[in-house]
């Protein structure tokens, strides 16, 4: 029964440990406002089924502002969602636009 109970603490703090370094940290040339900007573009390049040739990323001290127009409220909110998850970005400002 020992041996069980210590395993399974041992698979718990295994579990624990693999969780808390699933965020690696970012070298400061990964934080730099540039890089930030290319790992933004670069995701959403990934979604093909976002329309974003009318969009403009900007990134200063680690704030990612968006600017321009899209063609659905949900399309804005997936961006919006997408972006706040790119590692390095503190805050996401949207100034989008839905087209009508």
């Amino acid at each position: 029964m020992a041996s069980r109970t210590l395993l399974a603490l041992g698979l718990a703090a295994a579990l624990i440990g693999a969780a808390a370094g699933c965020r690696a940290r970012l070298t400061p040339a990964e934080l730099a406002d540039p890089a930030i900007t290319a790992r933004v573009k670069a995701l959403l390049d990934g979604h093909p089924e976002l329309d974003i040739r009318y969009l403009d990323l900007n990134t200063h001290m680690r704030i990612v502002t968006i600017s321009g127009m899209v063609d659905s409220v949900e399309a804005k909110q997936k961006i919006s969602s997408l972006v706040r998850r790119v590692a390095g970005v503190q805050q996401v400002v949207v100034n989008v636009a839905v087209q009508e």
